[in-house]
């Protein structure tokens, strides 16, 4: 992974390595095969099984003679390994930045955020977070790139990078009897609270997330636990 070398006007950009891009397509098929091919290994003695679920499967798989029973599945599972590996593709962040904006794509989707609007950029966990004057959230994407070479970026464009979030300090652990909230925040916070527990954030609780946004809520994670400030007021 790592970030091309910035002239003074052109993008710099910050994408997973070439090694990475290019071996999950080899290592998710093979991954997949393994992991099918051993299944059917242990197929008959699965659909001897009366609990057992996919009972229809495994006694597919057990009725299949050699070569061809290994044959189909190491070729399923390729064919499902494929498919991940697609996936991942589509959920894979590109970072491109120059003087004027950032880009953040994902798959054929991209944003761009001008560079005006833009008061810190930090690494939070697994995040890339940027922040408006006011301490609202521009964006908040998942990444495994690399914090030097995301850094590199868009301090070579004046950015303005930082070691950590500058608003900290204003956050504070949620309680349901906490008078500063309203009842329609208290009730998002719930929620997103419930999604949480349900191992959910990837897909409910950052739904959540830009709602609570949206009521003038920044919060954030704390294992299961949520923490939140005051933010700007969309409402």
């Amino acid at each position: 992974m790592g970030a091309d070398l910035p002239t003074h006007d052109t993008a710099t950009r910050v994408v997973e390595s070439a090694m990475v891009r290019r071996g999950m397509w080899f290592v998710d098929p093979l991954v997949g095969a393994v992991v099918v091919w051993l299944l059917r290994l242990v197929s008959t003695w699965v659909a001897g099984l009366p609990w057992a679920p996919f009972q229809g499967v495994f006694q597919l798989f057990a009725s299949l003679g050699d070569p061809w029973g290994t044959v189909v599945a190491l070729a399923i599972g390729a064919v499902i390994g494929l498919g991940f590996a697609g996936l991942r593709a589509q959920e894979r962040l590109s970072v491109a930045v120059d003087g004027q904006r950032v880009e953040l794509a994902r798959g054929r989707a991209a944003r761009h955020i001008e560079r005006d609007d833009v008061a810190a950029v930090f690494r939070e966990g697994g995040h890339l977070v940027l922040l408006d004057e006011s301490g609202g959230e521009l964006a908040r994407q998942a990444t495994d790139l690399p914090t030097v070479s995301l850094r590199k970026a868009f301090t070579a464009h004046g950015f303005p990078w930082r070691d950590g979030d500058p608003h900290a300090g204003r956050y504070r652990e949620w309680r349901e009897d906490d008078a500063d909230l309203s009842p329609r925040q208290h009730a998002l916070l719930a929620a997103r609270a419930r999604a949480l527990r349900k191992h959910d954030r990837g897909k409910q609780a950052a739904l959540l997330r830009d709602e609570l946004l949206r009521h003038g809520v920044v919060v954030r994670d704390d294992g299961k636990r949520q923490r939140w400030r005051a933010g700007p007021h969309h409402d």
